[in-house]
């Protein structure tokens, strides 16, 4: 599984495809990096993934990453690619 620098993932968030830091430490990469559609690593299946695992771990935090993986997604033509289960505020519905 390749890893990404600190580096890649501020200019992944540069570029929209990495969220900020969950806090204000600067030694805290950038988070929930998607440069690919599917893969082991740094994609958005990855991310979509890894939602559970997002800090804070509340549900206010996880909407805020759905809504930025749907936003991702939505950009580079995935958007079939998000679960049918996520409404466009973030929350989980059926």
């Amino acid at each position: 599984m390749a890893t990404l620098s600190q580096e890649q993932r501020k200019g992944l968030q540069k570029q929209g495809r990495a969220m900020p830091p969950s806090s204000t430490n600067q030694a805290d990469s950038p988070r929930f990096p998607i440069k690919t559609r599917k893969g082991k690593s740094n994609s958005l299946e990855a991310a979509i993934k890894a939602v559970g695992r997002a800090k804070p771990n509340t549900d206010e935090e996880r909407a805020k990453v759905r809504r930025y993986i749907m936003r991702v997604a939505g950009r580079n033509g995935w958007s079939a690619d998000i679960p049918s289960t996520w409404n466009s505020d973030g929350s989980i519905g059926g």
